[in-house]
């Protein structure tokens, strides 16, 4: 398994800033110059395996649940669940792409 530790060395070398790391395996982090967040960090086996994608951000963990439900039919690799974040869901897309959905509880919502 990757290290966290690994990969925020080499962002931290480019100049980013970790905002908020909720615990060993997770981490926000603002591009240079910038308040908010900018990337996120998860380190995590099913992560590793689905690569590198982008993160649809949606209003609420209920948001999360109902999407699920209405594309059922969808390759989900990690059913909705709750994550040091907030609520997260992944799919892998029919052109094998990762698609990842994320509500963010209160705390975390302060670096977005």
């Amino acid at each position: 398994m990757t290290n966290l530790k690994q990969a925020l060395t080499g962002f931290e070398r480019s100049g980013f800033e970790v905002l908020w790391q909720p615990d060993r395996d997770s981490a926000l982090l603002a591009a240079p110059g910038a308040r908010t967040a900018a990337v996120l960090l998860e380190v995590h086996d099913v992560e590793l395996e689905l690569g590198a994608g982008g993160v649809y951000l949606l209003d609420s963990a209920e948001a999360v649940d109902e999407f699920a439900r209405e594309h059922e039919d969808r390759d989900w690799v990690v059913e909705p669940c709750a994550c040091p974040l907030g609520r997260y869901a992944a799919l892998r897309t029919r052109a094998g792409l990762p698609q990842r959905f994320l509500a963010l509880d209160d705390d975390a919502k302060g670096w977005f």
